[in-house]
């Protein structure tokens, strides 16, 4: 007893070191390691692996955490106060331990319970007092790239740092409740994708063109970032965390010519304007577009137990008609009207959004336009007109190799005239876009090694610069939009990507033509079966069902009564999610992305900005001034904000998310698989 009680004031000590040294020294690292030297102990800041298996364990007034990496040689510790749950107070370990002396560690401190395993942290987020925890709880791998795993999440679970003895008043706080209920809307085992050692988040030709290519938040592709920033910032480090991507990922393996090759689909969908279908539409200040989405289309040959010498892939750009414009949904119209804000000052956010793109690519932007454009009277013929003008403007103002090339194509009038054959005039546009921008493809050895640097995590998949006469780089991009950027501009792209995987496999020796790959090819049905899988999971984030597939029945030949009806039921899906869900849906992703924070005075929770490209105009505002003006055409406002901000909102019967406070389901948190109490269960 004796010796335990030893042990434990010998780790409270070492922690409580390790902290006053973090507090006196700014540079918090060198404070650590400093210690970690006078005890004879090995420093390494920069340490060459990555953890990806963790333990969290509590005490009653602190949470451990302790990570190791696959091969089980390295084991880390991080201790979380939990005396102040409103605050967040870190203290790592900047020792590297084996298994024994980690569980020695471990054995000396008194009252250590296991939480839970994980597979890293999420994030953490506050709603009224105390912060809670987002960690992984199990994950599933879901295929590789350059021999670097990519996982899905499987399930996850949110503790609070709070003291057992303080949770009392949160479990029975209906807008704690509320809140925790709002975020579950935003669930992480929907399209959230992650990995420890690859750069998800960027592209496969920037990952090889990099020489210090770093798992970085900073990245318009990754939802966590506000979520981890703390731990991130505090501890300069992101060893602990990981970073999601959400949208989707498919890898398969096919086969032509009696070669196989691995096919990967990603789609990556931007956190910057992100939201749902009626509630996010056209461009904000800073240029970013609604519903931003690259997908990128990997091609590389399947080699039995070795990882690949040689890769292609190919981006493409989807996302809202950056204009200044709106719908409001409504139960009662199936298409409601199309806002347009007027003046050409709305221009300015179009050209900044074109500028971004360039940054991000290069040159050329070529856009393919489906909106309908045929008739003057329809409804989206104005705002086809706008989008002209507004490239115009935007061309004015370039040189002529940085202008925006602009093609608009009715594809609803073509699918519905049966002398035009659609796919023939997209199979010519990706012909002609390819030979302006062409493909990525890299044919050398590739390191795979992890290099972390500059005390940050990084995963170092580049190239050394004597292999660069190998690498041709894709210049340029292709960005196709409809009216909501989902089945329309679905087809679209499988058709792009269709005539470039003829590209990719001819660059790659597995065909002999780039012509020889056709909608009759039997890989023309597997890639339409990916691209139908994208645009569904695409289609339900932001439209609240899966993509209509009118135009792939068509061309395989299966548009015929059944089909209309799954059509049609696909449309009342959509609208009704749209009407009912999608308010609630969007205040959950402004919650998760940290553009709206809860803040708690006098009773009442109370929206705080944090974000006003991404509020003040589509988002949260102020309960007060919400409720005192009139709603102008580009600003859509959810009916939603009543039900968390309305003192007597309970009282009045209006429907919450959990139900009114003593109902079976606000009593027994029905199907919130998410928070978990209590937090040493």
């Amino acid at each position: 007893m004796v010796g335990s009680e030893r042990g434990e004031e010998e780790v409270n000590y070492r922690f409580r070191k390790l902290e006053e040294m973090g507090s006196e020294n700014k540079n918090i690292d060198n404070g650590l390691n400093d210690i970690v030297l006078e005890q004879g102990e090995s420093s390494n800041s920069s340490p060459p692996y990555y953890l990806e298996k963790f333990t969290l364990y509590e005490t009653i007034k602190d949470f451990y955490m302790v990570g190791r990496d696959a091969k089980r040689e390295h084991w880390r510790v991080l201790k979380i106060d939990r005396s102040k749950p409103s605050e967040l107070v870190f203290c790592e370990d900047p020792k590297t331990y084996s298994y024994e002396a980690c569980k020695s560690l471990l054995g000396a401190i008194r009252g250590l319970k296991c939480v839970t395993d994980y597979y890293g942290i999420v994030g953490f987020i506050q709603f009224v007092k105390s912060y809670h925890i987002l960690l992984i709880t199990e994950r599933k791998e879901v295929g590789k790239i350059l021999g670097h795993p990519i996982y899905s999440i499987s399930k996850y679970r949110m503790i609070s740092i709070s003291q057992s003895t303080a949770l009392t008043y949160m479990y029975n706080s209906s807008k704690e409740n509320r809140y925790k209920k709002l975020l579950q809307l935003v669930d992480l085992r929907d399209n959230f994708f992650f990995s420890y050692s690859y750069p998800l988040m960027n592209r496969v030709q920037h990952n090889l063109n990099s020489q210090e290519t770093r798992l970085s938040y900073d990245n318009m592709f990754v939802w966590n970032e506000y979520l981890s920033y703390q731990i991130r910032e505090s501890l300069k480090s992101t060893i602990w965390t990981v970073a999601l991507i959400h949208g989707f990922f498919k890898q398969v393996e096919l086969c032509t010519g009696g070669k196989n090759f691995i096919l990967t689909l990603i789609a990556r969908r931007s956190c910057q304007f992100a939201g749902t279908r009626y509630e996010k539409r056209g461009v904000n200040e800073k240029g970013q577009a609604a519903n931003d989405v690259e997908i990128e289309q990997i091609v590389c040959p399947s080699i039995k137990g070795k990882s690949p010498t040689e890769i292609t892939s190919i981006v493409q750009n989807r996302a809202s008609i950056p204009l200044c414009w709106s719908q409001k949904s409504s139960l009662f119209t199936l298409k409601p009207d199309i806002l347009l804000s007027e003046g050409n000052h709305c221009y300015d956010a179009t050209q900044l959004h074109f500028h971004n793109m360039r940054i991000r690519y290069g040159v050329p932007i070529i856009i393919l336009n489906l909106i309908k454009s045929s008739k003057e009277t329809h409804r989206e013929y104005l705002l086809h007109k706008k989008f002209e003008e507004a490239v115009d403007f935007v061309n004015k103002k370039l040189d002529v190799e940085n202008r925006v090339q602009f093609v608009s194509l009715d594809l609803d009038a073509a699918f519905r005239d049966e002398k035009t054959d659609e796919l023939k005039e997209l199979q010519g546009f990706a012909e002609n876009a390819l030979s302006k921008t062409g493909i990525f493809s890299c044919s050398c050895q590739m390191a795979q090694s992890v290099n972390y640097e500059s005390s940050l995590d990084s995963s170092h998949i580049g190239i050394s610069s004597s292999d660069n006469n190998n690498i041709c780089n894709q210049k340029g991009i292709i960005r196709v939009n409809c009216l909501d950027s989902l089945d329309r501009t679905n087809f679209a792209q499988y058709v792009y990507g269709l005539v470039s995987l003829g590209h990719q496999l001819h660059t790659l020796g597995i065909i002999e033509s780039q012509d020889q790959l056709n909608i009759e090819d039997p890989l023309a049905c597997d890639l339409m079966n990916l691209y139908q899988a994208i645009g569904d999971a695409l289609s339900r984030q932001y439209g609240g069902s899966p993509a209509h597939h009118k135009i792939f029945s068509k061309i395989r030949g299966q548009y015929k009564m059944a089909s209309q009806f799954q059509e049609f039921m696909k449309s009342i899906q959509r609208h009704c999610s749209n009407s009912f869900t999608d308010g609630a849906k969007q205040q959950a992703i402004d919650l998760f992305l940290g553009h709206y924070k809860p803040e708690f005075e006098g009773g009442e929770l109370i929206p705080c900005e944090t974000d006003s490209d991404q509020i003040d105009k589509c988002g949260w505002m102020n309960y007060t001034y919400l409720h005192n003006i009139s709603r102008c055409n580009p600003c859509i406002y959810s009916d939603f904000d009543r039900l968390l901000f309305e003192s007597d909102a309970d009282e009045a019967g209006h429907q919450c998310l959990t139900g009114p406070p003593g109902s079976p389901q606000h009593d027994s948190q029905e199907g919130f698989l998410l928070v978990e109490f209590p937090t040493g269960s």
